[in-house]
């Protein structure tokens, strides 16, 4: 398998896709303010900027604890323990 093909698999399978329309011309803006401001791509600026809002209003996110399950939690110490196949405990 080449490298390329093992990239795009790993992806496939550890990775949720979102698209994201911008106006014609914005993109190339985008990716120079990212740049300046010290971001390696456009995606993980905006990865950081979700990730900044989702903490400001307390928001859930996923954290992987370990191999054997997940831990969801929020800013304000409530956590939700989960296993690999998506059974939740609370």
């Amino acid at each position: 398998m080449k490298k390329s093909e093992y990239d795009n698999q790993y992806a496939k399978e550890n990775y949720d896709r979102i698209i994201v329309q911008v106006k014609k011309g914005k993109k190339e803006l985008i990716k120079h303010y990212a740049k300046n401001k010290g971001y390696e791509s456009v995606n993980a600026y905006i990865n950081t900027l979700i990730e900044r809002d989702m903490a400001q209003e307390g928001e859930k996110s996923i954290h992987i604890q370990n191999s054997s399950g997940i831990i969801v939690g929020d800013n304000k110490g409530n956590v939700i323990g989960g296993d690999i196949n998506g059974n939740i405990t609370m």
